[in-house]
């Protein structure tokens, strides 16, 4: 079965992004086991994802069927003793299914790029954080599924702005209008923290669509930038 090169996406950047959401339910509540099984079904869930999307646009599918199989039966042992801990746990499936099915719409078109579609995975990763602060306090908690997702929105425009949609003016706009509102509007409600790493995301989504960097130097900063924004929501 493990003979073959596992099947991981490279798209590491995505990896930090799903689990912001999942550190950010950890800042509020501490630490405990449950979480720590649940963390742990996350990332092989995730792992998940990149084989059974590919399975809806790839020609050649049974490796992809294969280690998909893989990483689900992986993470559902590890969430075993999550179930058994709280049950209810299960009612977070019920948005992510419909999110899943806008997923694979846009693998079989072949558009996973797609601004919506970038959209839909992050609203994914909220929900898992919605769900790991969940288990600690059996509340909704709509912060955690808030805050990272109109980060990462904005961080999605101005990626796409620095590389697959450099030649759209448009994307920059967005990404710079996005930074500015967000900043007064933390700034307005006092989440001085969040408002900073907003200024800080702006700065570099002015200055590095002008510098000649390439994916790999974006991809550095960004590492950076997200540091910052977790910062600021530990301090919020």
């Amino acid at each position: 079965m493990f003979k073959d090169k596992p099947i991981i996406s490279n798209q590491y950047g995505a990896l930090v992004m799903a689990f912001v959401p999942y550190f950010y339910a950890l800042f509020t509540t501490g630490f405990s086991l449950t979480q720590f099984w649940l963390g742990i079904s996350w990332l092989f869930l995730y792992l998940f994802s990149y084989p059974f999307f590919a399975i809806f646009n790839k020609k050649n599918s049974q490796r992809y069927k294969k280690w998909a199989i893989i990483y689900f039966v992986i993470s559902l042992i590890f969430a075993i003793p999550v179930f058994l801990y709280d049950w209810t746990i299960l009612q977070f499936s019920l948005p992510i299914l419909p999110l899943a099915l806008i997923q694979i719409y846009f693998a079989k078109q072949k558009n996973e790029r797609h601004l919506a579609n970038d959209i839909v995975g992050i609203l994914t990763f909220g929900v898992i954080g919605m769900a790991t602060i969940y288990i600690a306090t059996q509340q909704y908690h709509w912060e955690i599924l808030l805050h990272p997702t109109l980060f990462f929105v904005a961080t999605t425009l101005y990626v796409k702005s620095v590389a697959r949609e450099r030649r759209n003016p448009l994307y920059l706009k967005l990404s710079i209008y996005a930074h500015i509102i967000l900043i007064l509007a933390y700034a307005k409600l006092g989440l001085i923290g969040i408002s900073i790493a907003y200024l800080v995301g702006l700065v570099r989504a002015s200055l590095v669509p002008k510098m000649n960097l390439n994916i790999k130097q974006i991809g550095m900063i960004e590492f950076g930038i997200v540091a910052v924004f977790l910062v600021g929501l530990y301090f919020a």
